[in-house]
């Protein structure tokens, strides 16, 4: 019986469907999770604030997945020289008495070296979900999905932008003032009206036929609120000069609030599928 699962998580597409899997195994023997994502060594300020990001959208997204399912979950991102080592030790420190690895098979592979480092230096069992553990996609969704990850690259990119130390950024900013707003006009037009035939036609059946999922589906309509009043937010901070610090500094924010909300509720509708 297993009672601590420490799960090890990169940003890819593979990697968020198997956690699902690994979330789902966690579920079936009432076991708490651990979240990793362990990375090498920034090789300087700028990656490290492009790793982080990464990380945090990973874990952002898995650690609301675990929280719809209703399991006990700590997150965390690691940095070190030798990441297979640090994940076992952090797994170790953490008491978990099994290690899931949801990496996609070809990163896997290219990261050989770690991997076989972390199999044979474990002091408990690792396991993988391969692709044929997956679930079948659905199309309509794919659909959502694929806009979803355009949108992510999007505010990962601003994200950093903003992140950037650099003492001329107000007037590096303005020229990307319109993209941003064509960006908030695209959501607006495309995304949300993509998102509300998701909710009549997919969540308001599922609501009525499946009783263990209403409060769920209840939750996801609450995020799709905030989601919207977030983009409204960060609407009007792109429309202010970015004349000070502080007018940068408040965009910011308001970015990575909606950055986090996509994140959450993309990581809590993937969890709430996983109990239908």
């Amino acid at each position: 019986m297993l009672h601590h699962l420490g799960v090890s998580i990169d940003s890819s597409d593979h990697c968020s469907e198997a956690a699902i899997q690994a979330l789902q195994f966690a579920s079936a023997n009432s076991a708490r999770i651990s979240l990793w994502y362990a990375q090498g060594v920034p090789d300087g300020p700028l990656d490290q604030l492009r790793r982080e990001h990464r990380a945090s959208e990973a874990l952002a997204r898995v650690e609301a997945a675990a929280h719809a399912m209703g399991l006990p979950t700590r997150a965390g991102a690691l940095f070190a020289a030798q990441p297979a080592h640090e994940l076992l030790n952090a797994a170790q420190i953490a008491g978990c008495d099994a290690i899931v690895i949801v990496s996609e098979p070809k990163r896997l592979a290219e990261n050989g070296t770690a991997t076989i480092d972390m199999l044979s230096h474990a002091s408990v069992p690792v396991l993988t979900f391969g692709s044929g553990c997956l679930p079948p996609r659905i199309a309509a969704l794919e659909l959502l999905h694929t806009e979803y990850q355009r949108l992510i690259t999007l505010l990962f990119k601003w994200l950093f932008l903003l992140s950037s130390p650099d003492p001329l950024r107000q007037r590096t900013l303005d020229p990307y003032r319109a993209g941003m707003q064509a960006v908030v006009d695209h959501v607006r037009d495309t995304l949300h009206p993509l998102r509300c035939c998701k909710e009549a036609w997919f969540f308001g059946p599922l609501r009525q036929r499946i009783d263990d999922v209403r409060a769920e589906i209840d939750e996801l309509l609450l995020l799709g609120q905030r989601e919207d009043k977030l983009l409204d937010d960060l609407e009007s901070k792109i429309a202010q000069p970015l004349d000070s610090e502080s007018a940068v500094a408040a965009l910011a924010v308001a970015l990575e609030q909606y950055a986090r909300q996509i994140w959450a509720a993309r990581g809590r509708e993937l969890g709430g599928m996983a109990l239908t």
